[in-house]
């Protein structure tokens, strides 16, 4: 008898095998449609996010331009109104790290009264190195501790070097500043950081990444929202934030004063409150009665500074 399978049985194997084969294809084929599915809608949704990032990236950019563009009232004085400051003979030239140059003036005390401290000033808002020479060589002879003013980048001669003005701008012009003193020679322990209004931004960045002597705040902002707008706007702006000290005080290792007029309508007196209460070390604030922001008396300034630096020197 013929060993071979009849033709009914190769039939019916055949028909199960291929039955068998159609629904595992069938099952095959389903998993792949349902697979490209999944793929297509993840690939929407990731479509969807990257637009929806795009957005806010283009928002918080236009938001963001527009904080600088308010927060940096640059003086718009002619180039010929920086004659004299640039013939000065204590004037120097920093490069930041982007090989923007910005001017500064390095005052000597007089050698009568002088002290081993060296004030690293950052100037206000609307003003600029020039604008304010009358007020920082009267700090150097009335405290006896020499100054060094620097301008920001887009700020005084840099502005008609199409350099435009910025936060970052700012604390790049600080880092040459420093970084300036230390290559001279100047001891990072005998400096004072010191810096009034917007120019409190820059030095409470610098301050908390740097081993200072002590830390001067003069009418500081806790950041610029939350100064023009007040804490809760600040939450839902925090992107596009500018100067944001109070996340950064905590890192301040250095003494701080901090002092500001009790009537400031421009730096509210809640904005020096919040930092006195953040600094790690802080000293006896002054909460000058009756003054604003920019009409404390110079005396009154240069007599707390000079109070403060005996508190250093004092230990």
């Amino acid at each position: 008898r013929s060993s071979c399978p009849s033709n009914a049985h190769t039939a019916r194997s055949f028909a199960r095998v291929t039955s068998e084969k159609y629904y595992i294809d069938s099952a095959v084929l389903l998993t792949a449609v349902r697979c490209s599915e999944k793929r297509a809608k993840a690939s929407k949704y990731k479509a969807a996010a990257l637009r929806d990032a795009a957005r806010r990236r283009r928002v918080s950019t236009t938001m963001g331009g527009l904080v600088s563009s308010l927060a940096f009232p640059v003086p718009k004085l002619p180039q010929s109104f920086y004659h004299d400051l640039l013939k000065r003979r204590d004037l120097v030239w920093l490069e930041t790290k982007k090989g923007e140059r910005i001017p500064a003036i390095h005052i000597q005390a007089p050698l009568r009264r002088r002290r081993n401290v060296t004030l690293l000033f950052s100037h206000g808002n609307a003003e600029d190195i020039a604008l304010h020479l009358p007020f920082v060589t009267a700090l150097a002879h009335r405290t006896g501790a020499d100054v060094f003013s620097y301008e920001y980048v887009g700020y005084g001669p840099s502005r008609f070097k199409d350099c435009v003005p910025s936060e970052r701008g700012c604390y790049r012009a600080i880092d040459a500043a420093w970084a300036y003193l230390i290559a001279h020679g100047v001891d990072p322990t005998t400096i004072v950081i010191y810096g009034r209004s917007i120019g409190t931004g820059p030095s409470v960045d610098l301050a908390s990444r740097v081993e200072a002597k002590g830390l001067i705040l003069q009418s500081p902002i806790d950041s610029a929202i939350r100064c023009a707008l007040g804490y809760g706007s600040s939450l839902a702006l925090r992107p596009i934030d500018i100067f944001v000290n109070h996340e950064k005080m905590a890192k301040v290792s250095s003494r701080v004063f901090i002092m500001h007029g009790t009537d400031d309508d421009v730096v509210p007196l809640r904005c020096g409150r919040a930092l006195q209460k953040l600094a790690q070390r802080p000293v006896d604030p002054a909460w000058i009665p009756g003054y604003g922001h920019n009409d404390i008396p110079h005396d009154t300034v240069f007599h707390h500074v000079g109070v403060f630096l005996d508190a250093l020197a004092a230990g």
